[in-house]
């Protein structure tokens, strides 16, 4: 059986990091994506061939989906060329920045850009990897107890983590057939 290859959003710090780590000292093969911090990529990638697994760093701003379509076919040429598959195994939708803004004071500048990384982005970049998502595979959406209790502050934040677990329960049932949850 070949490596499990895991894409990662956001895998260049923090739990996105974290979470490429453990799973490359799984043995899965790892591919992150990051913004504008490309020596944060570079370093993640170094850390994962020093444990002896294979990973690579693509960049992508995952708030923007006229990126999705020559992301998905940079995604497709490191595949062949790192792994020598056209598929991978599991999505972790994790990319996200955050506002700390209270309701009224929210801009609707910081709204949009909220739903573009958090709702919008995760819907269409899932979209339009699915024909690279092997069957069997996994898609985690990372979400934040902030859906479920309420702070000062978070609003539009909470609001788009609320809706990323609705999403998710539609993606289970629509795409359960080809046995990915």
């Amino acid at each position: 059986m070949s490596q499990s290859i895991a894409l990662i959003t956001g895998g260049s710090r923090g739990l996105g990091r974290n979470a490429a780590l453990h799973l490359a000292r799984q043995g899965t093969g790892i591919i992150i994506t990051y913004l504008s911090r490309g020596e944060e990529a570079a370093a993640a990638v170094a850390e994962i061939e020093a444990l002896g697994g294979k990973a690579a760093a693509l960049q992508l701003d995952a708030g923007e989906t006229t990126q999705f379509a020559s992301f998905a076919d940079r995604l497709s040429d490191t595949l062949e060329k790192t792994w020598g598959r056209s598929t991978f195994d599991f999505l972790v939708n994790n990319a996200g920045m955050g506002i700390n803004a209270t309701f009224a004071e929210t801009t609707e500048e910081q709204f949009d850009r909220l739903m573009n990384v958090h709702l919008k982005g995760v819907f269409f970049l899932t979209q339009r990897l699915l024909p690279l998502i092997a069957d069997g595979g996994r898609i985690l959406n990372v979400s934040s107890g902030l859906a479920r209790f309420s702070l000062p502050g978070y609003a539009a934040y909470g609001t788009m983590k609320g809706a990323i677990e609705v999403l998710t329960r539609y993606l289970a049932k629509e795409l359960g057939p080809r046995g990915i949850s």
